[in-house]
């Protein structure tokens, strides 16, 4: 189920009585009052969408969880790229790159099966679960309940046999790794009504610098995080419609606080987001890590966190 939860802005003004009677209150003016200066700051929080691993499927709408779980298993343990979150593949490189698949990862494949007993298995349970028809030619009268037992044995004992093996091994690891779907369906949020009020939005615009003025003091933005509990980086670009806010962040795998770059708004912005918007996000996966899973069925259900805020520079203007 997508869910979004709005975080309402809540601002308080504090009035401090003076009680020296030499003052005479009433020649105050109070049709303005301003709080800060040029150089001051305020961010305030402004929505929080929160992604389910449910909501992450293929474009044929196979869940991401199933659909990295089968290319653990083709894909060798030992992969070429390695940085300090661990092993990696990028994923693009799966569908561009046909001679890497081949020369690359389908030998390592094959080696590691010739000599690691927990890959065999591995790999034979998959095979025996989703293409044991396709080894009905080379392992003739083989039934369902012995196929694991004897694919085991004449992989790495049959010197005649082990080619031919290996290389429909081959076939199916490299055509399931090389049209792997990892385009992701594009997610989108509806956010109703912002509870943030007609006064608090003059205050927030009211002293805005116009577009384009340059070295502008008095800004806007919306800027934010996003908590990625995914084995994959992705770069994702949410889209604020109606409005033609946009931006794209590059987003680490298993990293809480990615920040999205400050994108400034100006007044009419503002005012069309706390009415309502759709959040429209696409993603494009970057760096995959086998073995790090993912996480279904626990209590991080969630797997993307996207927190959004405004940061306000220049003073704030607000009438009493």
């Amino acid at each position: 189920m997508k869910r979004f939860i709005p975080l309402y802005v809540l601002c308080g003004i504090c009035a401090t009585a003076c009680v020296d009677q030499n003052y005479d209150l009433t020649k105050i003016d109070t049709d303005n009052i301003a709080i800060g200066d040029e150089s001051s700051r305020f961010e305030i929080p402004l929505a929080r969408v929160i992604v389910g691993i449910d909501e992450l499927n293929s474009n044929d709408q196979t869940p991401i969880d199933e659909l990295f779980n089968e290319a653990d298993t083709w894909l060798p343990t030992q992969l070429p790229d390695k940085d300090e979150n661990g092993s990696f593949i990028l994923v693009q490189k799966l569908t561009d790159d046909p001679e890497f698949v081949k020369n690359e990862l389908l030998p390592e494949l094959i080696s590691e099966m010739e000599t690691d007993d927990a890959k065999l298995d591995d790999v034979t349970s998959l095979l025996s679960e989703r293409y044991y028809e396709s080894f009905a030619p080379l392992l003739p009268g083989v039934t369902p309940e012995t196929f694991q037992e004897t694919f085991k044995r004449e992989f790495r004992d049959n010197e005649l046999l082990h080619e031919q093996l290996a290389e429909q091994v081959r076939s199916l690891a490299g055509n399931y790794l090389s049209t792997l779907d990892m385009n992701l369906s594009g997610l989108s949020y509806d956010i109703e009504h912002i509870d943030i009020s007609d006064d608090i939005v003059n205050m927030l615009t009211d002293n805005l610098d116009p577009e384009g003025t340059p070295d502008s003091r008095n800004t806007l933005h919306i800027a934010g995080t996003i908590d990625n509990k995914l084995p994959l980086s992705l770069t994702a670009t949410p889209v604020l419609t109606p409005t033609d806010v946009t931006f794209t962040a590059d987003i680490a795998a298993n990293r809480d606080g990615n920040e999205f770059p400050e994108t400034q708004l100006f007044a009419e912005d503002l005012r069309t987001i706390v009415r309502g918007i759709t959040i429209e996000i696409s993603v494009a996966l970057g760096k995959y890590y086998p073995g790090k899973g993912f996480e279904r069925g626990t209590d991080t259900d969630t797997q993307l966190q996207i927190n959004l805020h405004l940061i306000k520079r220049g003073g704030l203007k607000f009438d009493l």
